[in-house]
């Protein structure tokens, strides 16, 4: 799962914790079974086609339009509220324009702005989907974001009066005392006991940076990435993607989290670095002084020579490292409380079933 499926399985499972009954409908991915019941709530899948991944590696599924409408359909009138992701996917659409028919109370959660792609033409598809496609946010009762920038420019594009800035949650990865056990969960990824390991996660797209973080290699440090790259002759140890319950184990291990991306919201992943105390670089994005100062992480270039730079100063530094760690997990107890999470959609829901 990315961020977007964690953000909604985090979500669900808080919301059932407190006795709502929650059905999620999604893009079927692969193999995975059409209906699923999980933690609490059902997951119910459309058949979907994956092309513009694999031709284009652009992330974005095409739901059957037979089996999407019927699904959808049946779900919305049944809804007490809609809750949407991101205004650009076809599920969104659906869910927002059945919503707004049967007038069923919606949501959207805008996650990102626009997102470069990786050639002009991608981008000039993408600007045309926001100015067309993307109108239909103009359907949900009420819009919200977890980060301020995203918020501002999805009021200025669609022209929508307020879109709410939300807290999002993360549980904290797992807390190990002492050495011999930090040694025993990096001896199960086989990694070493001794170096100083500085971990990337991400999909191999643009906006993540992952050349960014491969080309800033040094002998100082080891470099561990969690991405859909091939490893060969990467000058990292490349893992394929994992899951979640094994991820937190990874991340409890390591000694840094390196994202040097651009375009975010603010990534799950980073969110998920900072619960787990480990010192963060990365860049310096719209919208992330919300969450982050330059007193609380490394915030670099995006480029190899700044990141490079900066873990060299972590590698030797034990008292920044230190301090770096605590300011993480100050941040994540400030700004990622799963029940915070969870209250702030429970009343925006309660909000919005109240609207005339």
């Amino acid at each position: 799962m990315g961020g977007i499926e964690q953000f909604v399985d985090t979500l669900a499972s808080g919301l059932v914790r407190r006795g709502h009954e929650v059905r999620v409908l999604c893009a079927r991915y692969r193999g995975a079974p059409l209906r699923e019941d999980h933690a609490g709530f059902e997951i119910r899948r459309i058949p979907s086609s994956y092309v513009l991944e694999r031709r284009f590696d652009v992330p974005y599924p095409l739901p059957s339009p037979r089996h999407l409408f019927a699904a959808m359909s049946e779900e919305v009138e049944r809804a007490d509220v809609v809750h949407v992701q991101d205004a650009l996917y076809a599920t969104s659409v659906a869910g927002l324009a059945l919503a707004h028919r049967h007038d069923v109370p919606s949501i959207l959660t805008q996650h990102v702005a626009f997102v470069p792609q990786r050639s002009r033409w991608l981008d000039a598809v993408e600007r045309a989907a926001v100015t067309g496609v993307g109108r239909t946010a103009r359907l949900a009762t009420r819009v919200a974001s977890y980060n301020p920038a995203v918020a501002g420019w999805a009021e200025r594009t669609w022209g929508i009066a307020e879109v709410r800035v939300l807290p999002v949650g993360v549980e904290a990865a797992p807390a190990y005392e002492g050495d011999w056990q930090r040694s025993a969960v990096r001896e199960s990824f086989g990694l070493p006991a001794e170096r100083f390991l500085a971990l990337f996660v991400g999909r191999d797209v643009p906006k993540k940076g992952l050349d960014v973080f491969l080309a800033g290699s040094d002998d100082a440090y080891d470099l561990v990435a969690v991405t859909d790259r091939s490893g060969d002759d990467a000058p990292a140890r490349i893992f394929p993607f994992m899951s979640h319950e094994r991820l937190r184990k990874l991340l409890s291990c390591v000694d840094a989290f390196v994202l040097p991306s651009e375009a975010e919201g603010f990534p799950l992943s980073l969110q998920e670095a900072l619960a787990a105390g480990l010192p963060i670089v990365t860049t310096n994005q719209p919208g992330y002084e919300h969450y982050l100062s330059g007193e609380d992480a490394l915030l670099v270039e995006r480029e190899p020579r700044a990141v490079r730079a900066a873990l060299q100063r972590l590698a030797a530094d034990d008292a920044l490292r230190l301090r770096l760690a605590e300011g993480s997990r100050a941040v994540a107890e400030r700004h990622f409380s799963v029940e915070r999470f969870v209250t702030g959609y429970e009343q925006l829901y309660r909000e919005a079933c109240l609207d005339p």
